[in-house]
């Protein structure tokens, strides 16, 4: 398997952000009346002209130790849930995506001249980011010719945010497409997202699974 670290650019025409996800998002779980139908398309429009979508991946053989996976330059994620939804799995890719930090701008703008229209912009992102990243797995499972299992995040279930900055320096993310770390770990831009996405195998029989599979956490207004 091909270990060498990608990226990946793609203009805001080539993602579909998902308008019911942003949806969930903001927790609204009723009909839109004209109105809030109207600021929805006017905020998905400004915020496709302002994003470029970034990425960079690497994939790394995995052994999984009890409540750890191992890669194969030596470093090691403590998740007992990780270790669960990585089990059997050979290898993984690890990646981090982000809508840049024009989409970090625009929120801010309307921060303080329009705060219905900042949070709306927010949960477009988050839903955008979260389109990218099915996209890019899907170019990543074509070219490699692979199947996924869900993808996981740090911070997720049991594994510790902190995780955060060892997958960053892994895939030089800084550098490859600009994210850079809080002192708290959270990315800047902050419509980004970093994974570790297991390489199920090949006598694994298909299923739809989901990101929710690996979560316990019942009552999440974000649930499928």
């Amino acid at each position: 398997m091909d270990k060498e670290l990608k990226t990946l650019f793609l203009d805001a025409d080539k993602i579909n952000i998902d308008t019911s996800l942003a949806l969930r998002f903001l927790r609204v779980r009723r009909e839109l009346d004209e109105n809030a139908k109207q600021l929805v398309l006017e905020c998905l429009s400004e915020f496709e002209k302002a994003v470029f979508y970034k990425a960079c991946y690497r994939y790394f053989d995995i052994s999984i130790d009890g409540k750890k996976v191992v890669l194969d330059n030596g470093v090691s994620f403590e998740s007992e849930k990780l270790a669960k939804n990585l089990d059997g799995c050979k290898g993984a890719f690890l990646f981090v995506a982000t809508a840049g930090i024009n989409a970090d701008r625009l929120i801010k703008k309307y921060s303080s001249l329009m705060v219905s229209k900042a949070l709306v912009l927010d949960a477009i992102g988050s839903a955008a980011v979260e389109g990218f990243c099915d996209v890019m797995c899907k170019k990543i499972r074509q070219e490699y010719g692979v199947s996924f299992r869900p993808r996981f995040s740090p911070g997720y279930g049991d594994l510790s945010i902190l995780c955060q900055s060892q997958m960053l320096n892994l895939l030089d993310a800084n550098k490859q497409i600009g994210i850079t770390l809080t002192d708290s770990n959270m990315m800047i831009p902050s419509k980004s997202v970093s994974a570790i996405v297991g390489v199920r195998p090949k006598s694994e029989q298909c299923k739809n699974a989901t990101d929710c599979d690996c979560c316990d956490e019942q009552n999440c207004p974000y649930r499928d």
